[in-house]
């Protein structure tokens, strides 16, 4: 409504998990798609109908673990769409198991002694391959959060937006303010086209 957008012009695509359960909760029109896969569709609906506007939702395991092959081609082929990835650092809807993002001193039931990988980082990972706006954000930040979402529904291109979601329910080390920590505030009138700087500062 902010950005006067009719509910019959906008498009929400999501995959499986919690988090992809959002488009539910909006008025307009929507596609709950495959695991991973609402990348490619929400492309697809982009190339068809370059007059919506298209935003993605999905999770952590969602976007990098089983969709994780599409992310890059997203970010580099630039296409116009927003995706909003809620990062809550664990597999939410199966009862937590560690996702790409999850901490290594993570224990769960399938990994009891921790995880064994580096977690993957979504905004190195979106600045690496290209993505022309990136962002993130605590979830619990309501303000900045629907700031950035507006900022990447504005922008023509793709827009990639990380919100740290805390799981309260299967994540006890990655607490709200754990997530609130984690973000610093960019100043204003930051050099957007220095890539190096910003890559030094992730």
């Amino acid at each position: 409504p902010t950005l006067g957008i009719p509910k019959e012009e906008i498009v929400f695509v999501s995959g499986i998990g919690c988090s992809s359960r959002l488009p539910y909760f909006v008025n307009s029109y929507k596609m709950h798609t495959l695991h991973g896969r609402a990348g490619p569709v929400a492309t697809g609906v982009q190339l068809a109908r370059p007059d919506l506007s298209v935003v993605v939702t999905g999770g952590d395991g969602d976007g990098f673990s089983i969709g994780g092959g599409h992310m890059p081609h997203m970010a580099r082929k630039n296409v116009n769409m927003v995706y909003i990835l809620m990062d809550n650092h664990v597999y939410g809807l199966t009862k937590g198991q560690c996702s790409p993002t999850s901490r290594q001193v993570m224990k769960t039931t399938t990994t009891p002694y921790g995880g064994l990988e580096e977690p993957l980082d979504p905004i190195m990972y979106m600045l690496t391959y290209g993505a022309t706006y990136v962002a993130q954000a605590f979830a619990g930040n309501v303000k900045l959060a629907s700031q950035l979402i507006k900022e990447g529904m504005e922008h023509k291109g793709f827009a990639f937006i990380n919100l740290l979601s805390q799981c309260p329910s299967f994540n006890d080390i990655d607490t709200a303010q754990t997530f609130k920590e984690a973000c610093d505030e960019v100043s204003e009138g930051h050099d957007v086209s220095d890539l190096g700087a910003t890559m030094n500062a992730v």
